[in-house]
């Protein structure tokens, strides 16, 4: 490998709050799937799209499981993620507002099982739109997050030489 190489790897290793690779992919993948899931739940159920060979019960399944590992993975990059960028003031109000939604949209998919029937079409119009905002949101706040986020300076590189103010 070359040198260049290395720094540019060490470079991006140390971005703030970035999470290692592993669990950016898997992050990513479990909310790609629970969006896909309930996109696809939605057209089929309230669009009413035919879906060959795809039932809307088994959409909803796959939505209600993706929800629950997304959950998890939520709390997975609170530690890492969340409380080192919020300490070094990195991409808050895009953070901020996705952590709103997540606890919304958890909220409303707990009371589209448990709520009351009375309420049930407004909390089901409540959960398609925030979820149609996090759709939008999600890849706002990495492509922010990706422009915000500078490299913190690589151990190999010199290190700057400080001006002296007068």
């Amino acid at each position: 490998m070359s040198p260049s190489h290395l720094h540019s790897h060490s470079r991006r290793a140390n971005r703030i709050g970035r999470l290692p690779r592993w669990q950016r992919i898997a992050t990513h993948a479990i909310f790609g799937f629970c969006a896909l899931s309930g996109v696809l739940f939605f057209m089929a159920h309230d669009v009413h799209l035919e879906l060959p060979g795809v039932s809307s019960h088994s959409l909803l399944v796959a939505h209600g499981v993706s929800a629950a590992l997304a959950l998890m993975a939520f709390g997975a990059v609170m530690p890492a993620h969340i409380r080192i960028a919020w300490s070094a003031r990195r991409n808050r109000t895009t953070g901020v507002i996705l952590g709103i939604l997540l606890s919304v949209l958890m909220v409303s998919g707990l009371l589209l099982y448990y709520g009351s029937e009375d309420l049930r079409e407004a909390i089901v119009w409540s959960h398609w739109v925030m979820g149609g905002l996090g759709l939008l949101l999600f890849p706002l706040h990495f492509v922010w997050g990706q422009r915000a986020t500078p490299s913190q300076p690589s151990t190999t590189s010199p290190p700057a030489q400080a001006t002296k103010s007068i």
